[in-house]
C-alpha cells in the first residue's frame, strides 16, 4: 500500500477497518466499509485490490450498456423540457437504470456500468438546458440578433461531443488525487454505493420488487402525461378567442386550436394549466398555481428546506418587489418608450415582467458569482494538486496491468484529446463560416477553462454535491465576450459564438462532474476506471445528439411563446449577454438585483436558488413548496414512525425511500414526454395554433 499523505478530508478509520485492511480482509460491501470511507487508507486498500481483482469482477456486457444509453438518451429530452421548466435538472435516469438491473439481477458492477453511460447520455443536454436557448430569446424575444445568423446544429452538437469527450477524460488525473489520496467527501454518494450494496445481495423477491416499483413508475407516468396531454395538447377548436390571441403589426391574431381544459375551463380564472386571479384585478401583485404533477414531484425531492428557500425569492417578488414598484410608480423602458408601470395593464405583471424580472437575472449573477468566491481556498488547493499532478507527485499507478489489460485510461490520450478537441471545435465553426482568428481563440479559451475552471467546479461538488455549473458559465461567458470585442467582431458573431461557446463549457464541465462521483462509486465496488471511462464516452455521443435536436425544437418554442417554459437560467444568459455587448438595460434595477444575490448568498449559501425563485411566477412556487411540505410531513408522521415501530433496517428503509423517489419520478417523465411531444407537433405542424 502506498504512502498515507496528510488530507483536510480524511476521516480517521476504525480499529476494526484497520485490522481488516491490514490483513488484507476487508472485502467489497464489507460493514467495516462503510464505516471507512473517506479514510485515505480505505482508498488506497481498494484502489490496489481493484488492479487485481477488478479485472474479473468488472465485465463488460454490450446490451446492458446500451439499455442505460437508451436509458440516457431518452432523459437527454427529458431533462430538457424539465431544467426549461422549473430551472434544474432532476437526474431519474439512474434511477431507472439502478431499478432495471436491480429487476435483471445484474451484479452491482454492471448497474454501475450501465448508469454511468445513462448518465453520460442524459447531463450532456446542461449546457443545452441552461445557455443555448438565450440564442433563440435574443432572437425571437428581443429582436437582438436574426433568426438566419444562427449556426447549423451540428455545429453545437459536434463541439459539444469533442469537449465532453475532454471533460471525461481529463479527469483521470484528478481520480488519482481527489479520490485514492485526498479523497473527496462527496455529500451523498453513500446511497449509491447502497443500492450498489441491495443489489449486490439481491433476492428473488427484492427483484420482484424492483419490477413493481417499475410498474408503479409507469402507471404514474401514465396518470401524469394524460393529464399533461388534457392540460397542453391542442386538439380543440379555439372557443376562446378572446384570451387566446395575440397581437402583431398586421393586426389581431387567433389560436386556431386549444387544449381540453382550456377548451372547458378557460376564463377569468383559468388558463394554460393556470388557476389564478383575474387579470383585471392583477394590481399589486397576482396570484396563481400551476397545476403541474412534475412541480410538485421535484418538490418532494427538494424537500421543504430547499423548496422554500428557492420559493422565499418567488414571495420577495410577488409580495415585496412588485407592490412597491407598482405603488410608487416605477418608470420602465419598453421598445424604446418610458411608461409608468401604473399606467400598463395589468400593472402587477407588468411590473414583475419588467422590474422584478430584471432584478432576479442579477441576483442569479450575483449569487453564483460570491459563490465562487467563497470557494477560493477551493481555487488555491485545486491549483496546487495541478502543480502537484504536473510535478510527479499524483501518486502514478500503473495504467496498463500484464497479461490482464488496461487498469485505466491511459493518461497518454489527455493531450491527444486535447488537440482532437481544439481541431474539431475549430473545424466545425469554420466549416460553418465563422472567422478563423475568432474561431481558433474559441477554442483555446474552451479548452484551456475546461480544465481550469472545470476543476474548481468539480472540487465545489466533491466537497458540497453541489456543482456550479450556472457560475462558472458565466464567467466564460464573461470572457468570450470580452476577447471577441477586443478583436472587433460584428455584435451578432459575438453573441452567436459566446452562447455557443458556454453551451459547450456547460456539456463539458457536467461530463466531468458526472464522471467524477461514477469513479467514487466505482471504487467500492470493484469497477475499473477503464470500463467506467468507455460507457460514459459511449453515451456522449446519442446524448448529445438528441439533447442539440431538442434544444433547438423547445428553444424556439418557448422563444415563440407557444410552450409555458420558464427558463430563468437562458433568459439570464440572454440578459447578461446583451449588457455585456451593449444593449438597452436597466442597469440600476440590475445592480440592485446583483446586491440581493450577494445578501442572500451570503446569509443562507443559496443566492442563486433565491435569484431563480424570483424569476418564477407565484403559481410554480406553490406546487413546489407543495411537494416539499407533503415529502417532510410524510417522512417525519409516517415513515420514520413506521421504520422505528417495525425496526426497519438501513437496506428497508432505503428501498422505501426509494420507491417514492420513483413514483415522483413517474411524474416528471410523464409530464415531461407528453411535453416534448407537443413541443416536436408545433415545431412539425407550424401555424396549427
Amino acid at each position: 500500500m502506498g504512502k498515507v499523505f496528510k488530507s483536510p478530508y480524511r476521516r480517521p478509520p476504525t480499529p476494526e477497518g484497520l485490522h481488516k485492511i491490514e490483513n488484507n480482509t476487508m472485502e467489497w460491501f464489507d460493514i467495516e466499509m462503510y464505516s471507512n470511507f473517506n479514510t485515505g487508507v480505505l482508498e488506497q486498500y481498494f484502489e490496489e485490490k481493484n488492479k487485481s481483482d477488478g479485472f474479473h469482477r468488472s465485465t463488460w456486457t454490450w446490451w446492458k450498456i446500451i439499455v442505460g444509453i437508451i436509458v440516457g438518451t431518452l432523459f437527454a429530452a427529458i431533462n430538457q423540457y424539465v431544467g426549461l421548466k422549473v430551472g434544474m435538472v432532476i437526474g431519474g435516469s439512474w434511477y431507472i437504470s439502478y431499478l432495471i438491473g436491480m429487476g435483471l439481477f445484474w451484479k452491482p458492477t454492471e448497474i454501475n456500468l450501465s448508469s454511468g453511460a445513462s448518465t453520460g447520455a442524459s447531463m450532456i443536454c446542461t449546457g443545452f438546458v441552461f445557455t443555448f436557448p438565450a440564442m433563440y430569446i435574443l432572437a425571437y424575444e428581443d429582436g437582438y440578433i436574426s433568426t438566419g445568423s444562427f449556426p447549423p446544429m451540428y455545429v453545437p452538437i459536434t463541439a459539444t461531443i469533442f469537449a465532453g469527450f475532454l471533460g471525461v477524460m481529463y479527469f483521470i488525473i484528478f481520480r488519482r488525487v481527489w479520490l485514492v489520496e485526498d479523497p473527496l467527501p462527496m455529500p451523498t454518494f453513500e446511497a449509491w454505493v447502497q443500492l450498489l450494496d441491495i443489489a449486490n445481495d439481491v433476492s428473488e423477491g427484492e427483484a420482484s420488487r424492483a419490477k413493481e416499483t417499475i410498474r408503479k413508475v409507469s402507471m404514474m407516468g401514465l396518470l401524469s402525461g394524460g393529464f399533461t396531454f388534457l392540460r397542453d395538447f391542442p386538439i380543440m377548436e379555439n372557443n376562446h378567442k378572446d384570451i387566446f390571441q395575440s397581437h402583431t403589426a398586421a393586426g389581431t391574431s387567433y389560436d386556431e386550436h386549444i387544449s381540453v381544459m382550456d377548451h372547458y375551463f378557460a376564463g377569468d380564472h383559468y388558463d394554460i394549466g393556470d388557476v389564478h386571479q383575474p387579470y383585471a384585478s392583477a394590481e399589486y401583485t397576482w396570484i396563481d398555481f400551476q397545476l403541474s404533477p412534475m412541480l410538485i414531484a421535484t418538490g418532494w425531492f427538494m424537500r421543504w428546506r430547499a423548496a422554500l428557500l428557492v420559493s422565499l425569492g418567488t414571495l420577495f417578488t410577488w409580495f415585496v418587489v412588485v407592490p412597491i414598484a407598482v405603488h410608487h410608480g416605477m418608470p420602465v423602458v419598453i421598445e424604446g418608450l418610458t411608461y409608468n408601470v401604473r399606467d400598463l395593464d395589468p400593472p402587477a405583471l407588468t411590473a414583475a415582467g419588467q422590474v422584478a424580472r430584471i432584478m432576479a437575472i442579477g441576483a442569479i449573477l450575483g449569487g453564483g458569482l460570491t459563490g465562487l468566491a467563497k470557494m477560493a481556498p477551493v481555487f488555491k488547493t485545486a491549483t496546487a494538486d495541478l502543480r502537484k499532478i504536473k510535478g510527479g507527485g499524483g501518486g502514478a499507478t500503473s495504467e496498463f496491468i500484464p497479461g490482464l489489460g488496461w487498469y485505466e485510461w491511459p493518461m497518454s490520450h489527455i493531450l491527444v484529446m486535447t488537440v482532437v478537441t481544439f481541431f474539431g471545435v475549430s473545424i466545425a465553426f469554420i466549416s460553418a463560416g465563422y472567422p478563423a482568428p475568432q474561431v481558433l481563440m474559441l477554442s483555446l479559451l474552451l479548452v484551456s477553462l475546461t480544465f481550469f475552471l472545470g476543476a474548481i467546479a468539480v472540487k465545489v461538488m466533491g466537497e458540497t454535491s453541489i456543482e456550479p455549473v450556472s457560475g462558472t458559465s458565466f464567467i466564460v461567458l464573461l470572457m468570450l465576450v470580452g476577447v471577441f470585442k477586443l478583436m472587433g467582431t460584428s455584435r451578432t458573431e459575438t453573441v452567436i459564438l459566446a452562447i455557443i461557446g458556454t453551451t459547450v463549457f456547460g456539456g463539458a464541465i457536467s461530463m466531468s462532474g458526472d464522471i467524477i462521483l461514477d469513479f467514487k462509486n466505482s471504487l467500492y465496488i470493484g469497477n475499473r476506471p477503464y470500463q467506467q471511462m468507455r460507457a460514459e464516452i459511449l453515451g456522449i455521443i446519442p446524448g448529445a445528439i438528441i439533447a442539440g435536436v431538442f434544444a433547438m425544437i423547445f428553444s424556439e418554442q418557448l422563444a415563440k411563446g407557444e410552450l409555458n417554459l420558464i427558463a430563468p437560467q437562458a433568459h439570464a444568459f440572454a440578459f447578461f449577454t446583451k449588457m455585456l455587448v451593449g444593449g438597452d438595460v436597466n442597469l440600476t434595477i440590475f445592480a440592485l438585483g446583483f446586491c440581493i444575490g450577494i445578501f442572500m448568498e451570503l446569509l443562507t449559501g443559496m443566492g442563486t436558488a433565491f435569484g431563480l425563485g424570483m424569476y418564477f411566477p407565484l403559481g410554480l412556487a406553490f406546487p413546489l413548496m407543495l411537494g416539499g411540505g407533503m415529502r417532510d410531513l410524510w417522512q417525519e408522521k409516517v415513515f420514520e414512525k413506521q421504520a422505528k415501530e417495525e425496526n426497519w433496517s438501513e437496506r428497508t428503509k432505503t428501498l422505501k425511500l426509494l420507491d417514492t423517489y420513483m413514483l415522483a419520478t413517474g411524474l416528471i417523465i410523464g409530464e415531461a414526454l407528453v411535453g416534448t411531444i407537443v413541443a416536436i407537433f408545433l415545431f412539425t405542424v407550424p401555424g396549427w395554433v
